[in-house]
């Protein structure tokens, strides 16, 4: 019987340690677990501190449905990859404008026409005088002379400088064009330097590379 009770009480000081260290070990654990959580709790609360988010851009059109921002789906209709696709091709492309010029939209123009309307610009911009002036009719040449004059008094009154005759122009970017049944008419802007030239060149429809006047609009020297 005494050596019963002393394998009972051995048994139960076993157990008594056991969960003792096994108490100890998972409160260890815990612990650490805690420790590595507020680790990564502190972490990302920095950097969302140390973040500069940037304005919404737009926000209005988030909150809009489909139908509202977007008339061509029609109602209860969601937007997918095949109707995206459908819609690009219904929606008209939208292009770049300057304000003080004109849209760059020369999607209406005929091959031939952009290509005229580029042989002439690179003309004016290279100051290649005799293709320029072999581009206007002999009855409308005379507004070929009226033109270089004024070029080159103003290039002096704007840019107090004297006129460049070789590529007073760097580079030339064409806006959208007025088709009319008998004249083309279309913006072109010449830059040089810190500068630019906007001009109107008055095109034939029917004969390629063919001017009938070249209209000076606007002088603007960037300071």
């Amino acid at each position: 019987m005494h050596n019963a009770m002393k394998k009972s009480f051995i048994l139960i000081s076993a157990l008594f340690i056991f969960l003792s260290f096994f108490s100890c070990s998972h409160s260890k654990e815990l612990a650490e677990d805690s420790s590595e959580l507020f680790t990564i709790k502190s972490l990302v609360s920095d950097i969302e501190n140390d973040t500069v988010w940037s304005l919404e851009l737009e926000g209005d059109r988030l909150t809009k449905a489909v139908k509202e921002d977007v008339p061509y789906i029609p109602e209860g209709h969601t937007l997918t990859t095949e109707n995206v696709k459908l819609s690009a091709s219904i929606k008209p492309p939208l292009y770049p404008a300057f304000k003080d010029f004109a849209s760059l939209d020369i999607s209406s123009l005929e091959y031939k026409h952009l290509e005229s309307a580029a042989a002439l610009s690179s003309y004016l911009a290279d100051w290649e005088q005799e293709k320029l002036f072999s581009s206007f009719p002999s009855n409308y040449r005379f507004n070929y002379i009226f033109f270089a004059d004024e070029l080159k008094k103003g290039w002096k009154d704007n840019f107090d400088q004297a006129f460049p005759e070789s590529k007073p122009f760097d580079r030339w970017i064409l806006g959208q064009p007025a088709l009319l049944d008998n004249l083309i008419q279309i913006p072109v802007r010449f830059y040089c330097n810190t500068a630019y030239v906007d001009v109107t060149l008055y095109m034939s429809p029917d004969k390629e590379k063919t001017l009938y006047n070249i209209k000076i609009e606007r002088w603007e020297k960037h300071e």
